[in-house]
């Protein structure tokens, strides 16, 4: 009887080392990923398609910044953190209605940093990050409900099983606890489930004009920081690495990270010399896009983990546009990179006519263009792009 007991432990030992041995095994190393600069990217072999949405003019649908887009059921969420307020189009460009409720009290808020959508239930959530707390509305704008939270973040994003999770770019205190730089979770009626894990070195972040980190992939989010690292969080909340960046000779060093941006040690810093800050990640497939500032100037940096390698530059090129393409916004629920193409921009474009070569091949060329831009300033309105990804990349492994 002994002997059986010992060979079934036995068995049950080996078969739990087997399995754990085998769980190690196939998890994949992380990729590091060297970067390389380059004169201009080329989006197209990504896409298969290009269309423009021309937004309504309403005296109420003016916005400033756009720092996150949100596509879904057939409406453009569109978050704008200066004005503290959020628009709503439907995806031909129609106005819906704008979500702006400054102030201290019931469904109102200081300053609004995140939104999420639930596509099933067709619900719009906002988090506020002062005073701490989330608004659920449904998707006419109207509030559903609203409800307090221990933690606050400068990005949040809803994860496939019932959590949502925060990035915390600064350390947090509320006068009894504290919370270190990273992410934390919280369960969708707002109780805080721990952070799983701390992520130091966003100091330098500070110096850029947009602070949205987080990306819905999967079931999960990715999270770009400043530590050159992206890292993967699964539905269940765990953080493991997606990607190293590997600068080379603009990797910041070691002593300059602990550096904080605006204080007095950081006069002596030259960030122009290094990549100096990181945000709006947007991912697909093997893909990872993003902005940098490198040498003092904004730039596009793309990562592709199946080949292992990435490049950046200022410019980015598609011939399948009638307009030079900019940095996408985000990437719509019908897989489609959405960027924009605001009054800013589309002034420049019309001013650059005048310093033209007058042939007609050269009219030729930029008549689509020029025809777009004049349609823009006449509505006094931005205008969006839309490039289908092409299912190869959706589906490429790496």
């Amino acid at each position: 009887m002994m002997r059986t007991t010992l060979f079934s432990s036995l068995a049950i030992f080996l078969l739990v080392f087997s399995s754990c041995r085998s769980k190690v095994e196939d998890r994949k190393p992380v990729i590091s990923v060297p970067f390389v600069p380059t004169t201009t990217i080329d989006i197209g072999k990504f896409i298969e398609r290009v269309h423009y949405v021309q937004l309504e003019n309403r005296p109420e649908s003016a916005f400033t910044d756009i720092d996150k887009m949100i596509v879904s059921g057939g409406n453009m969420f569109m978050l704008d953190k200066r004005l503290e307020a959020l628009f709503c189009f439907d995806t031909t460009g129609k106005f819906r209605y704008r979500i702006q409720r400054v102030g201290k009290g019931p469904g109102e808020y200081q300053e609004l940093d995140a939104m999420w959508v639930k596509p099933v239930e067709k619900e719009l959530w906002l988090q506020s990050l002062w005073p701490t707390k989330i608004m659920v509305y449904n998707f006419d704008g109207q509030m559903l409900r609203e409800f307090n939270i221990r933690w606050s973040a400068r990005d949040m994003v809803r994860l496939g099983n019932g959590l949502l999770a925060g990035y915390n770019s600064t350390r947090s205190d509320d006068g009894a606890d504290s919370l270190d730089e990273g992410v934390f979770l919280l369960s969708e009626d707002g109780k805080y489930m721990g952070q799983p894990k701390s992520v130091g070195d966003s100091t330098v972040y500070w110096s850029m004009s947009y602070q949205r980190n987080l990306e819905e992939f999967g079931d999960g989010a990715l999270l770009l920081t400043q530590s050159d690292t992206i890292f993967k969080i699964d539905r269940d909340g765990k953080v493991l690495p997606d990607a190293y960046l590997d600068w080379g000779e603009l990797r910041i060093p070691d002593p300059l990270r602990e550096i904080c941006f605006n204080s007095p040690q950081f006069r002596g810093f030259d960030p122009g010399k290094y990549v100096s800050a990181k945000d709006q990640l947007v991912a697909f497939g093997p893909i990872r896009l993003f902005r940098i500032i490198s040498g003092g100037r904004l730039s596009i940096a793309v990562a592709d983990l199946n080949s292992g390698k990435g490049i950046f530059s200022t410019q980015l090129s598609c011939t399948l546009a009638k307009i030079p393409l900019l940095y996408p916004l985000a990437k719509s629920d019908r897989n489609e990179l959405i960027g924009m193409y605001d009054m800013s921009l589309l002034l420049a474009m019309k001013e650059s006519q005048a310093n033209r070569p007058e042939d007609l091949k050269t009219q030729s060329l930029y008549q689509p263009m020029d025809s777009m831009v004049k349609s823009a300033l006449l509505q006094d309105r931005p205008v969006l792009w839309f490039a289908k990804i092409k299912e190869e990349w959706l589906t490429k492994s790496y």
